[in-house]
C-alpha cells in the first residue's frame, strides 16, 4: 500500500473527512460503534471519502480515534471545514437547482402559489449528495438570513438536502410540517429519510431548533418557538 493510502495516519485522511446527518432514532443500532455527535433530534456522522485513492470510503467508528489518536472535536472541526469549504457549498433556488443541475426542462419544473417558489432555497454540496449537513452551516445560514431579511424556517428534504423558505405570518407552521411528513412518505426514500420535523434558524440569536406548530405552542405554555 503505498503511504499516502494509509489510513491509520491522522495526516492521510483529515483532508477527506466529511459531515453526514442521519436520524437518531433510524440509525440508533448502527451507531453504537461510529463515532458521532447527537445534534436535537439528528445525529452527526463522519464520512472518509477515499475513493480517489482507490479504497472504498467508510464511516469513521471509535476505533479510528484510538488508532489516529484523535478526539471527537478534532475530527468534527476537520470534517465541518472540509464539508462547509466554499467550493463545496450550493445556495440555490430549488427552480435553479431543478432546471441548472437535475437538467429538468423548465416547463417540467413543478409550479408553488405566490411568491414562495422564489424563497425557497436549497442548501447542499456542489454534488448534490449527502448535503443535509447544511443545517449546520451557521455562517451561510446568517449569510442567506441576512440577505432575506429574516430568520429561516428549514426543511429536510432529505440527507442530500435541506430547504430553506421565510416564515409566512398567514401561515402556520403545521403547513411546511404535513408537507415534510408527506413528502418523506411519498417521495423519500428509507435510506434517505432525515426527519419529519422543521427547524428554525434565529437570525439574531445565531440557533438552530425544532420548530414548534403553534397547536404545541398553545399546549405547552412553557415552550417557546425552537425545541
Amino acid at each position: 500500500m503505498r503511504k499516502a493510502n494509509d489510513i491509520t495516519k491522522w495526516e492521510n485522511v483529515k483532508g477527506r473527512i466529511f459531515l453526514h446527518l442521519v436520524n437518531y432514532e433510524r440509525h440508533k443500532t448502527e451507531l453504537e460503534d461510529k463515532a458521532y455527535v447527537p445534534f436535537l433530534d439528528l445525529a452527526i456522522l463522519f464520512y472518509c471519502n477515499i475513493r480517489q485513492s482507490g479504497l472504498d470510503g467508510f464511516y469513521v467508528k471509535k476505533k479510528h480515534l484510538s488508532i489516529w489518536e484523535q478526539d471527537i472535536k478534532s475530527v468534527l472541526q476537520a470534517a465541518t471545514e472540509n464539508t462547509f469549504h466554499e467550493d463545496n457549498v450550493l445556495v440555490k433556488s430549488v427552480k435553479d437547482v431543478l432546471i441548472q443541475d437535475l437538467q429538468v426542462e423548465p416547463h417540467r419544473v413543478p409550479m408553488t402559489p405566490g411568491s414562495e417558489e422564489k424563497l425557497l432555497i436549497t442548501l447542499s454540496n456542489k454534488g448534490l449528495s449527502i448535503g443535509g449537513a447544511m443545517l449546520l452551516n451557521i455562517p451561510v445560514l446568517k449569510k442567506l438570513a441576512d440577505a432575506l431579511n429574516s430568520s429561516l424556517y428549514l426543511l429536510p428534504s432529505s440527507i442530500h438536502e435541506i430547504l430553506a423558505v421565510c416564515p409566512d405570518p398567514a401561515r402556520d407552521l403545521s403547513y411546511l410540517t404535513d408537507m415534510v411528513k408527506e413528502l418523506n412518505q411519498t417521495s423519500v426514500s428509507p435510506e434517505e429519510y432525515l426527519s419529519d420535523n422543521v427547524y428554525y434558524f434565529d437570525r439574531e440569536r445565531y440557533v438552530i431548533g425544532i420548530a414548534i406548530p403553534m397547536q404545541a405552542f398553545l399546549d405547552d405554555s412553557t415552550t417557546g418557538g425552537c425545541a
